[in-house]
């Protein structure tokens, strides 16, 4: 890697709205070369988002009050809220060593995997790209959808730590039928802060986490 990532952690739940302009401006902004942009780390106010791919039809249950954004990224129907690590790399991957989308997306994957199983003890973890996101055999833990522009993304990865799963029975998660959502808490049995988590996978992309 060319030079060390930076990053930012938000310590209270974030706006889905708030935090989509904030991630737009800076994607703005790295790409007009006045910031080097960040990957943010925070946890999303409850919201349902829905991808490019995403289908009215995948609601199966009424989701009440709680918003719902349809945006411009790769995948399907999921949902953020708190207890969730959301994760969006904004910016140019170029200057950081990496010489394409797919290597870019797999090298924070095998952050967020190595973490997840060094840090918090998840066992039998594996990421799969055409399921968009990182399995416990047949239960999803973490996902990622992005859109790209002039190299610098915004959107990103999400990861169940200890949030409310019965958000995702309303939905078909990721437009996959009797997909089984699972979180650390679930495969534990321990319940992390989610800042911890946060600060552990920032030091093993800049290669501190050995």
């Amino acid at each position: 890697m060319a030079a060390e990532i930076p990053f930012r952690i938000f310590e209270d739940t974030c706006d889905y709205g708030e935090i989509l302009e904030f991630q737009e401006n800076l994607r703005n902004d790295v790409i007009a070369k006045k910031s080097n942009g960040c990957v943010l780390f925070l946890e999303h106010k409850p919201v349902y988002t829905s991808g490019l791919r995403g289908k009215e039809e995948d609601f199966i249950k009424p989701v009440g009050d709680i918003p719902v954004y349809n945006i411009r990224r790769g995948g399907e129907l999921t949902f953020h809220g708190p207890g969730q690590l959301v994760i969006y790399p904004v910016i140019d991957f170029r200057n950081y060593g990496f010489n394409s989308i797919k290597e870019f997306v797999l090298f924070f994957a095998d952050s967020i995997k190595s973490v997840l199983a060094s840090f918090c003890g998840v066992k039998n973890l594996e990421w799969h790209d055409e399921k968009a996101g990182l399995w416990v055999e047949e239960r999803k833990i973490a996902f990622t959808g992005m859109h790209f522009k002039k190299f610098v993304p915004i959107h990103g990865f999400s990861l169940n730590i200890s949030n409310d799963l019965s958000y995702f029975s309303r939905i078909v998660p990721c437009g996959i039928p009797n997909c089984r959502i699972t979180s650390v808490k679930e495969e534990t049995g321990r319940i992390f802060r989610v800042r911890d988590v946060a600060e552990k996978i920032a030091d093993e992309i800049n290669g501190r986490g050995k």
